[in-house]
């Protein structure tokens, strides 16, 4: 008795595991039908803070400066005229268009932006990543999904182009996982929100109170889209379009860090995105192959078939991954499926750290977590 509950359970488990791995796969696949493009360059202001000299590559400068070539309004973001980020970009870019200054909210990374969006003058602005090979084919066919029904659109970034192991983890991250299940939610209509390109028209930019649009909730992008949901009533998209992150070589600490805080900052969030976050252990694939595991351990399976059987879970589960990102025209070689493996791993690992981090956020230097206080609902707040 005891071993056909283990049976079924494990193998239920196991299933309704991998059947979410392929739906989620499936579901990022299908991409939006392309909105006629009715925006120019010179429709645009484009956002773009930097801090440091490797926000500052010279392939992410030049395709600003191509940006501005064309008639976009490109506002360049630092917080003091000494951040290495400046000189290599007059390096590469000598007019480049530099606001210097910086806020004092709990968020960095807005009191380095705020004078950009401030200073937008176009009827579209675009709050783009460090690092982004945008074009603006890709701008302007993600901001032809602005309507009267879409207030805001995201276009997630892809990594690409990793230099070694580390910056292949990263990619992993940012591509089969984050991309894959974001579009799947999205594409089921929640609100999502990730790092890459923000575009929404001045008009909407103002009505949600400008800045402290993003200021809401503890992660910017999230706060941006559930401003414009919640208090406009209108719904936010991820763009059929997905723009290049040159990734090139990464310090296997750092894209550890970064997913920490990723997760940390998740668990301030929503009581839903709360849920999923700790969810996420339970379903990926060492839960899942435990789950099976246990279901043919239980019922006498040799331990050659058992190996074998677990080989195909692997295979099966990475496929899926692989499945998503063909569709998008990003590669899935050997080392990106060990990446891949090696990600899913340390799943328990990571959200074990980012729950016990959840209290000390670090981004660069600065405690997030300790200027912000949330409401009594837990969804959103104000710094302090």
């Amino acid at each position: 008795m005891t071993a056909c509950i283990l049976f079924w359970a494990g193998l239920g488990w196991w299933a309704a595991t991998m059947l979410v791995q392929w739906i989620s796969a499936g579901l990022g696949r299908w991409r939006r039908p392309a909105d006629p493009v009715r925006h120019g360059a010179a429709d645009f202001s484009i956002v773009a803070p930097m801090v440091g000299r490797r926000d500052a590559s010279p392939a992410y400068v030049r395709s600003l400066a191509e940006l501005a070539r064309a008639g976009a309004e490109v506002l360049i973001c630092v917080t003091a005229e000494d951040d290495e980020a400046v000189g290599y970009t007059r390096a590469d870019w000598p007019d480049a268009p530099i606001l210097v200054g910086s806020d004092d909210t709990f968020n960095p990374k807005l009191n380095n932006v705020r004078k950009g969006l401030e200073a937008a003058s176009r009827p579209i602005v675009a709050l783009c990543d460090a690092g982004i090979d945008l074009e603006l084919s890709e701008l302007t066919s993600a901001a032809a999904h602005l309507s009267d029904k879409v207030g805001l659109v995201l276009a997630l970034k892809t990594g690409n182009r990793p230099e070694n192991f580390a910056a292949e983890m990263e990619c992993s991250y940012i591509n089969g996982h984050q991309a894959r299940f974001l579009m799947a939610a999205d594409r089921l209509g929640m609100p999502v929100a990730s790092g890459g390109v923000t575009i929404l028209a001045r008009d909407t930019l103002q009505s949600i109170g400008g800045h402290q649009g993003f200021l809401n909730y503890l992660a910017d992008d999230y706060s941006v889209v559930r401003m414009v949901r919640d208090r406009l009533g209108q719904t936010t998209w991820l763009a059929r379009v997905m723009p290049r992150l040159l990734v090139g070589g990464r310090r296997w600490q750092d894209v550890w860090r970064r997913q920490v805080r990723w997760g940390s900052t998740r668990l301030k969030l929503s009581p839903e995105v709360r849920a999923l976050v700790l969810l996420e252990p339970a379903i990926g694939w060492l839960a899942s192959g435990l789950a099976l595991f246990v279901a043919l351990l239980a019922v006498g399976v040799a331990p050659t078939w058992l190996a074998l059987a677990l080989i195909a879970h692997t295979v099966a589960w990475l496929a899926a991954e692989a499945w998503f990102l063909a569709a998008h025209g990003l590669p899935f070689g050997p080392r990106a499926w060990a990446a891949a493996l090696a990600r899913e791993a340390l799943v328990p690992l990571l959200a074990v750290q980012a729950w016990l981090g959840r209290n000390r956020i670090d981004w660069r230097g600065t405690n997030l977590a300790a200027g912000w206080q949330p409401s009594r609902d837990g969804t959103a707040g104000k710094h302090v």
